[in-house]
């Protein structure tokens, strides 16, 4: 017997609006208990419309529904396995629709029937009804296809005189570009914490804790002593006064009058006149010197730095090295000579150089990283250094022209080699044969078609094996040629007898789906298309989780074989492959040649991630070319400017004895100056054996020759790079020891020793510059690889990080090095100027004069620039001593004419300076009767001279 209940519940039929679940509205849905039918006599009074209040949230469906899946219609409620359940009392009765109920969006919100929106309410179902089509009872039932309604579009703008809507506020933001002002801001920013400012701040640092107590009175003392410095500070004055006033008589100073150029006597230091406009007067002179004294060391700290680091040492070994060369003890004695003091514009200009020609000593040749902007850079830098003056410049023209020689080598040599190579290539016909097509030299179709068919034989065996060994036999048929870029199989032993690594999860038909591929593009053959797989039944819901997890591999695996199969058609086809696709090697024969397997390596060096390819530059940068024709031009073109003055100002053309007096014994490189506070005492003896201390005591100091040591042998730089350092050293020293060395005949003579008295290369040991540079980038290659080893060493702690004591041991070379450029040079006081010299006017000769006090004299006529016949300095030493004899009886006669011939009309004798002179008395002489009229002053007396 049939029960009524389960007939009417197989065919209930929801005519009504049902809940939708969780599932996909376009998919049939199960009917659920809430969706039977409203007029159905066994719809239970559940199904009605409950008592106001909170209504439960519609229960999710159970799975979601496939297509193709037959749906169960679900048990209406009320209804039980023995029959109809009792209508409760207080339900409305059956027939009764039960209301449409508000649909939940989104957002939150609900939309009513009314259209109005409003926030759904806590404990609402979020389910909404949506209509159904009607369709037939019965079996169809199942099949009913959920149409969702349609909902009305929401308002985009909001109505005339409404409020602005408050929650605009919390609406995303569009993020915009920063202004000009925050951009320029965090330019800066990141301008003053990077690794050259950082270096420039230490450097700045270092530089006023190293020349103290220099900056202690910027505007009373002077560095060493009172000769040289201030003939200095005066000439950077007057650079910057006649530069202003009257540019044509640069070269005719106030000084040493009336000697025409006499602003040549010697460096004149013109690349330091910007700096000499700002100011007047003595006191201004004097915190000028001083100022520039300290930055010149900080450029030296800079200019070896960066080029240490172009070389490409790391931050240590750079460290060490620039302090190295900055402060040297040989160094510490010509502290009183601004103009050997400021060689940082040689280390700065060759690492700018280097940088543009995109070469490192580490890093080799690096065509992609040339730049015309350092180049150019470079020489702008080279032309200033050039400016300050010749004892530096003449020796750095030749290294640079040396430089330019090689360039110009190593391109001459880059072109012939660039035309034989093409030559050679041009020269060599490629292979060809039935198997390869001549244009896009790829497989052809024909090659594949006659390919393991009777009649076509293969090419024959070699008789012997080739070097890279035994030969690889030749695949039969297009499918086993394309076996090669398949793994094999789980257990499968490889080419070499090894055990295969296991393939990657995928289908098990990978190969037969290859060859499949492979025999449709070949004639005659066809391949029978697949059979269609029926339906699957419907699935649990764990068994379906499980089935989509297993498939995931399998998907992947199908696409990896699809692709294989795409390349064997198109290799049947004679197509030629991607560039990402790995193209078979071909050989002369008619069939396809399998590669050899890759060799495997036991052990590999790591690695570091790949970085993107630049754009291969071509082998010649024209524009570097031409920055370099063109920066050497300028380089010469200023060069030769600047010695017109220099030659036109006369001196002998040679200067041979002086060049042997101060020629150094090779002893001298180990001797330390007076001025410093490690060695000073300790060398006194030895270098009072020294036949000018001053200039002999060239020391480097004794921790760069053990650094350098260290750095022949281990290094990071190449064994060929330290060989031409170490020549380059040899070279410098040489040169130094100026004609202690075979006389100089064919080392120091030659280069320097024609060069007039006004350039000032006599004196040898100033070359010591260069020795010191290659010892320094020596001591970079030792203490760069010892700084790896240690971390190195720091890498198998546990946290890797250098503990304290290791921290400090790579440390160590510079605390040593900095402690032996410990100074203890003099800062005398600066003489008061006498206040004549402000009121006076020139031309006159001051007394006393003398070879020490005229330089101070120079330094005191900065507040006029009035011209005086004082002058100190080596150049004009000879003229000046013939002064100082003829005048050494004034007031007299024979002194007043001479002072008349050569256009002097004053004398001014300052009294607090004559004691201990031969003008002590002069003061007091009668002069009527040579008619010399006299005018005394509170500090000096004035002769006027008739």
């Amino acid at each position: 017997m049939n029960n009524p209940a389960t007939s009417a519940e197989a065919e209930a039929k929801p005519d009504g609006p049902t809940k939708p679940t969780k599932a996909k509205l376009d998919a049939p849905a199960k009917p659920t208990e809430a969706e039977a039918k409203p007029d159905d006599p066994a719809k239970p009074a559940a199904a009605e419309a409950k008592p106001a209040g909170p209504a439960k949230a519609a229960a999710p469906a159970a799975t979601e529904a496939k297509p193709g899946d037959i749906a169960e219609p679900a048990k209406a409620e009320g209804v039980t396995d023995g029959g109809i359940k009792p209508v409760q009392p207080g339900s409305k009765p059956a027939g009764t629709a039960e209301p449409a109920k508000a649909e939940v969006k989104k957002d939150g919100t609900t939309a009513d029937p009314a259209g109005t929106d409003r926030p759904a309410a806590s404990g609402v179902g979020t389910a909404e009804k949506t209509p159904v089509k009607d369709e037939p009872t019965g079996s169809d039932a199942g099949k009913s296809e959920v149409v969702p309604r349609p909902r009305k579009a929401l308002p985009t703008e909001r109505p005339p005189g409404a409020p602005p809507d408050p929650w605009t506020a919390f609406t995303a933001i569009p993020e915009q570009r920063p202004g000009l002002i925050r951009r320029g801001v965090r330019a800066v920013g990141w301008s003053l914490i990077h690794e050259y400012a950082l270096a420039i701040y230490a450097a700045c640092l270092l530089a006023v804790a190293m020349t103290w107590p220099t900056l202690r009175y910027p505007m009373h003392s002077l560095p060493q002593d009172l000769g040289d410095p201030a003939r200095q500070a005066w000439q950077m004055a007057w650079s910057g006064h006649i530069l202003i006033t009257d540019p044509a008589r640069l070269w005719q100073s106030n000084a040493y009058f009336p000697e025409k150029f006499n602003f040549a006597f010697g460096d004149n230091l013109l690349g330091y006149a910007i700096a000499g406009m700002i100011g007047n007067g003595p006191h201004a002179a004097i915190l000028r010197y001083n100022v520039l004294f300290v930055l010149a060391h900080v450029l030296l700290v800079l200019g070896a730095y960066a080029l240490v680091r172009q070389l490409g040492a790391r931050r240590t070994g750079a460290a060490v090295a620039a302090v190295a060369f900055a402060y040297a003890p040989w160094r510490l004695a010509q502290e009183g000579h601004l103009d050997i003091v400021s060689a940082g514009g040689i280390p700065l200009a060759l690492a700018m150089l280097a940088r543009g020609h995109g070469y490192s000593l580490r890093h080799g040749y690096r065509p992609e990283r040339r730049n015309t902007g350092w180049v150019a850079a470079g020489w702008l830098v080279a032309v200033w250094q050039l400016s300050l003056g010749y004892s530096l410049g003449i020796p750095f023209a030749y290294v640079l022209g040396l430089l330019l020689i090689v360039l110009l080598v190593t391109a001459l040599y880059r072109i012939v080699r660039h035309t034989v190579k093409s030559r050679a290539k041009s020269a060599i016909k490629p292979a060809t044969g039935p198997a390869v097509d001549p244009t896009t030299k790829t497989v052809t179709k024909a090659a594949v078609e006659t390919s393991g068919k009777p009649g076509v034989e293969p090419a024959p065996k070699p008789a012997t094996d080739p070097p890279g060994g035994p030969a690889v036999k030749p695949p039969a048929t297009p499918a086993a040629a394309l076996s090669m870029y398949q793994r094999p199989t789980p257990g499968e032993p490889s080419k070499a007898g090894q055990p295969a690594e296991p393939m990657a999860p995928g289908p098990a038909h990978r190969t037969s789906e290859v060859e499949r591929s492979v025999k449709a593009a070949e004639p005659g053959k066809t391949e029978q298309p697949a059979k269609a797989e029926q339906p699957a039944k419907a699935e649990q819901p764990a068994k379906a989780d499980e089935k989509a997890k297993a498939d995931e591999p399998a998907e992947k695996g199908q696409a990896d074989e699809k692709s294989l199969a795409d390349k064997g058609r198109m290799v049947a086809a004679g197509k030629t492959l991607p560039d990402t696709a790995v193209q078979p090697a071909v050989a002369s024969t008619d069939v396809l040649e399998s590669r050899k397997p890759p060799i495997r390596r036991r052990w590999s060096l790591p690695t570091r991630p790949a970085k993107p390819i630049p754009k291969k530059k071509p082998g010649i940068a024209w524009w570097v070319a031409v920055t370099n024709i063109i920066g050497a031009q300028i380089f010469a073109a200023v060069g030769l400017l600047i010695s017109v003055p220099y030659i036109r100002a006369g001196g002998p053309g040679s200067r041979t004895e002086e060049i042997r007096f101060f020629s150094p014994p090779l002893r001298s490189l180990l001797i330390g100056p007076a001025e410093s506070r490690i060695w000073g005492a300790a060398h006194a003896t030895p270098r009072a054996s020294l036949g000018w201390a001053a200039e002999m005591s060239l020391l480097p100091g004794f921790v760069l020759y053990a650094l350098a040591l260290a750095g022949l042998f281990l290094s990071i730089w190449r064994l060929r790079h330290r060989l031409m350092l170490l020549a380059a050293l040899a070279a410098a020293v040489i040169l130094t020891l100026g004609t202690n060395f075979f006389g100089g005949r064919w080392t120091y003579l030659p280069l320097f020793g024609h060069f007039p008295a006004s350039f000032d290369q006599r004196i040898p040991g100033r070359l010591m510059l260069w020795v010191t540079l290659f010892l320094v980038i020596l001591a970079a290659g030792a203490v760069d690889d010892f700084v790896r080893r240690a971390e190195d060493l720091a890498a198998l702690r546990i946290p890797p990080w250098p503990g304290p004591w290791l921290r400090l041991a790579t440390l160590t070379p510079l605390i040593l090095v900095t402690l032996e450029g410990w100074n203890s040079t003099a800062h005398p006081i600066v003489t008061t100027q006498p206040a004549a010299l402000r009121t006076v006017p020139g031309p006159m000769l001051v007394l006393p004069t003398a070879e020490f006090t005229d330089q101070t004299v120079q330094l005191w006529s900065t507040s006029r620039f009035q011209y005086i016949a004082n002058g100190g300095g080596n150049v004009a030493a000879q003229r000046q001593a013939e002064l100082r004899a003829r005048v050494a009886n004034f007031p007299d006669a024979a002194s007043a004419d001479y002072l008349i011939s050569i256009g002097v009309t004053k004398v001014l004798l300052l009294r607090d300076h004559v004691a201990g002179t031969p003008w002590e008395t002069a003061g007091d002489l009668p002069v009527d009767s040579i008619n010399i009229r006299r005018e005394d002053l509170p500090d000096a007396v004035v002769f006027y001279l008739s």
